[in-house]
């Protein structure tokens, strides 16, 4: 009879644990935020925030001479759930 040995963390488990979760509420809902804050408070990988956005920050009508930003990074599903749903989950690397 064979007895098993230790047994070694897979790059599988061991990225899912890195992971981190950040809910972000909407301005409008500061009670969905309460309840998520308190449930989670002990949780170190979690992370509540408000929903900072307040609308498109490009004011301008011409395009920049040099374009910075390699992409944009609102995702107009998630910003639709956030005013629909009042937040949204995200998976992140961590803090």
């Amino acid at each position: 009879m064979q007895t098993a040995g230790p047994r070694t963390t897979t790059s599988y488990e061991t990225a899912a644990r890195k992971r981190r979760l950040l809910f972000v509420v909407s301005r409008e809902q500061p009670q969905r935020y309460d309840s998520l804050a308190h449930a989670f408070g002990g949780e170190e990988d979690v992370k509540v925030i408000f929903d900072r956005r307040r609308g498109e920050r490009r004011q301008r009508s011409q395009a920049p001479v040099v374009e910075r930003r390699r992409r944009d990074r609102r995702s107009a599903i998630r910003a639709w759930a956030v005013g629909a749903v009042g937040w949204i989950r995200v998976a992140v690397a961590p803090f």
